[in-house]
């Protein structure tokens, strides 16, 4: 759908054929949309397919395994710097 925000020109005020575009535009905008509705609501509310619905969930599980083993691991004790005078070469 198009944005519904104009460009501003560099005057800082919309110019009168600019509202005028928008006004024209509206009424297209809202027709295109009430049509794609009609024709693919239906299409877009039928289940996935079971094999589409294995392969998300089965990437959403490697991702969560490559998450999890790119973060450090939180049970080894935190480094500790060496005290400065023990450094006598």
């Amino acid at each position: 759908m198009a944005d519904d925000r104009r460009r501003v020109p560099p005057g800082g005020r919309p110019s009168r054929q600019s509202s005028q575009n928008a006004r024209e535009e509206r009424p297209f905008d809202l027709w295109l949309n009430r049509q794609l509705h009609a024709m693919y609501d239906d299409i877009a509310h039928e289940p996935l397919p079971p094999d589409v619905v294995d392969l998300i969930e089965a990437d959403g599980r490697r991702a969560a395994a490559e998450k999890t083993a790119q973060t450090p691991e939180t049970s080894d004790p935190p480094m500790t710097a060496e005290p400065s005078g023990s450094d006598k070469s």
